[in-house]
């Protein structure tokens, strides 16, 4: 075979095994519009809170907003202007707690933020020795209700917390200076250690810093400050860098910071909303919206403001195609698993997935094979991270050997894929399991995903089904006639030829 055509970077696998094995292929579903958790479209709730009116969420979010629009995020801003220069009082930090614990009634997360003013002709926020005070005083309510904040954002400096229009902390957004780097110091002291913290400004990172690199695979999701430090966008599509988003200054739209952006995202965060409030802009910068957020990766976005754009959004159908996409989207592609495994033996396991979403998964998250046999099921762990199944049409494997419990009594058993959330409070809720976007596969009332296999479990079957096969990521998926036979080896690897649209496309294995 000539190694000189079509080329694409793609993951490989050989659907082969000495054992006996069942190989299942599963259909995506590239349109519909399902929530699914920490991403998609979101509202904002704010409130100026006080001891008389300590909630922000309470009493503003119902079941429609899961059941009927499809949603799984809030935007949630606390305004702490009456406490500008005093403690928290008990009250409103109650208030937080009940706030949180309406999110879990209706299966929410919320992207935090906390401000002090909410208008530009008051600017006036707190001192750096207020916004530590203040953090201090969250920080167990932060800890307690981690599990339903998907991020936080920095806030606290300027108006609406983004760190522009301020009294205290100077006026060039993007850049660093001693009381600004007191709060980022307090923020991340004090919010939970495995949740993200948004900055408004890209810029105020390398400059914090004093690096300009952008965060590598390795760094990435090892819970250092630099790779818990996130990006939202409050002006997308906007001029001047979507307002100093992508600028190295108040006016300039700076290629490198635009690619740090884009490389960073694939481990942090991004999301917000658009600010264009021009119809001739919103005219000429809609359309943009899908390949802009696939190239920054953005997982989240405001539905409403400013409805310039995300009216133009609805009214031509690219607000459902942003609703598809937005954030992470797993599909399978094919799988293989053991046929018949003993209690206490292996059994292999092969999963093909594809993100057709413009973002990774970013919160941690277990994965776990179940096997099912009427009331009776068990979760195996896996060890896959489906934090680095990349976005916008990579393909990753999970290429396993599990162990059956074994006191797993014989029978056969049905096998689903499961997502469930990390937290204990939630992690038994389906509205917090990842839901896979194949037809057919979503199990509502569980929060699994049917894999359409089954496993007979048996103390006569042999305790180890013999080695993985060794899946090689090759740099090419070739395009092939179709006439040749689906089988072909060389150089040591067997190629099995798999239909892909209208070609046919040659992956492969390393025989052992």
């Amino acid at each position: 075979m000539k190694k000189n055509l079509f080329s694409l970077i793609a993951f490989s696998l050989l659907i082969l095994s000495t054992a006996s094995a069942t190989v299942v292929t599963y259909t995506p579903d590239n349109t519909i519009v399902f929530r699914n958790p920490e991403r998609g479209y979101t509202e904002e709730l704010s409130y100026k809170v006080s001891d008389s009116h300590p909630n922000v969420v309470k009493g503003n979010v119902s079941s429609s907003w899961g059941a009927t629009e499809q949603r799984s995020l809030a935007v949630v801003l606390y305004n702490f202007n009456y406490f500008k220069d005093k403690d928290l009082s008990n009250k409103v930090l109650a208030g937080f707690d009940e706030d949180m614990a309406e999110l879990r009634t209706y299966g929410l997360k919320c992207v935090l933020r906390f401000a002090y003013t909410e208008s530009e002709s008051d600017k006036v926020d707190a001192t750096p020795e207020w916004v530590k005070r203040h953090l201090e005083q969250l920080k167990p309510h932060l800890a307690a209700n981690a599990d339903v904040i998907y991020v936080m954002e920095a806030g606290f400096v300027g108006v609406w917390g983004e760190w522009y229009y301020t009294a205290n902390y100077g006026n060039e957004s993007q850049h660093m200076n001693n009381k600004r780097r007191q709060v980022i110091q307090s923020l991340f002291e004090n919010a939970p250690e495995d949740r993200f913290v948004l900055f408004r400004y890209s810029m105020l990172k390398t400059e914090y810093f004093n690096d300009q690199t952008p965060l590598s695979a390795a760094e990435g999701f090892s819970g250092t400050m630099r790779a818990r430090w996130g990006c939202h966008n409050d002006a997308f599509l906007n001029n001047w860098g979507n307002d100093g988003t992508y600028a190295s200054d108040d006016l300039s739209d700076d290629p490198a910071v635009r690619a740090y952006v884009a490389q960073e995202t694939l481990f942090v965060p991004n999301g917000g909303e658009t600010n264009v409030e021009s119809n001739s802009l919103a005219e000429k910068v809609y359309t943009k919206a899908p390949a802009e957020m696939a190239e920054y990766h953005w997982s989240f976005c405001g539905r409403s403001y400013a409805t310039q754009v995300t009216s133009r959004w609805r009214s031509s159908g690219i607000f459902d195609t942003l609703n598809v996409h937005m954030g992470y989207r797993y599909n399978l592609i094919d799988a293989q698993f053991s046929d018949n495994a003993a209690p206490a033996g292996k059994m292999n396991v092969t999963i093909r997935v594809r993100n057709d979403g413009y973002a990774p998964m970013y919160n941690d998250r277990y994965v776990y094979l179940v096997l099912k046999n009427g009331n009776k099921s068990y979760n195996l762990p896996l060890t896959a991270d489906p934090r680095r199944w990349l976005p916008n049409g990579a393909k990753s494997v999970i290429n396993e050997q599990v162990i059956i419990p074994a006191d797993v009594p014989e029978g056969t058993y049905h096998l689903y894929l499961y997502l469930p959330d990390k937290y204990s409070t939630i992690a038994d809720n389906p509205r917090y399991a990842v839901r896979l976007a194949n037809t057919g596969v979503w199990d509502e009332s569980t929060g699994m995903n049917d894999l359409g296999a089954t496993v007979s479990i048996s103390a006569s079957a042999p305790l180890d089904p013999g080695e993985l096969p060794e899946v090689v990521a090759l740099s090419e998926t070739r395009s092939i006639p179709s006439s040749l036979p689906n089988k072909i080896v060389e150089d040591g690897v067997l190629y099995i030829l798999m239909p892909d649209g209208a070609r046919c496309t040659m992956t492969g294995t390393k025989i052992k």
